[in-house]
């Protein structure tokens, strides 16, 4: 799987502004590349925020990847934001997030959904990674962090 088949460079936030979870959904749901109804972009979020209600997305080590399902969307599709300062998303391990993916598919992407969710769980896991998101100035130094060694971003 190529993380840049569902991560398009124009869906990359570089210092979101919000200083809450809902607000830093929306900033993300935001910069998705939706083309459908008015009402497409709120149901999208509504989605995401119903599934933080399940658990939170915040996987710890200033991590979150919030992400759900809905029948507005149409395949995959992801956004990815560097917060300003860290914000509190009552992640696993209580501390504050800074880097954040939101991934949403249609109900009937299933193993592509679970793909990329570990396709960008293992990116994070990796230190030059994380450390090069962490202190990512524009959105192409953040598409060049997510960039595997082997130069591809995914398999």
């Amino acid at each position: 799987m190529d993380l840049f088949e569902f991560l398009k460079p124009e869906s990359v936030i570089v210092f979101l502004k919000s200083e809450t979870k809902e607000d830093i959904i929306r900033e993300l749901v935001e910069a998705l590349p939706l083309a459908g109804e008015p009402g497409d972009r709120e149901a999208v979020y509504e989605a995401v925020l119903e599934r933080e209600k399940v658990m939170s997305t915040g996987i710890g080590r200033g991590v979150a990847i919030p992400h759900a399902k809905s029948d507005r969307v149409r395949g995959l599709m992801a956004s990815v934001g560097i917060a300003e300062k860290p914000v509190s998303f009552d992640a696993i391990d209580g501390r504050p997030v800074k880097i954040f993916f939101l991934i949403v598919s249609d109900p009937r992407t299933t193993s592509p959904h679970i793909r990329a969710l570990s396709l960008i769980s293992r990116i994070l896991n990796d230190h030059r990674h994380k450390t090069a998101l962490e202190r990512a100035t524009s959105p192409e130094e953040v598409i060049e962090a997510l960039r595997l060694p082997d130069g591809g971003a995914g398999s």
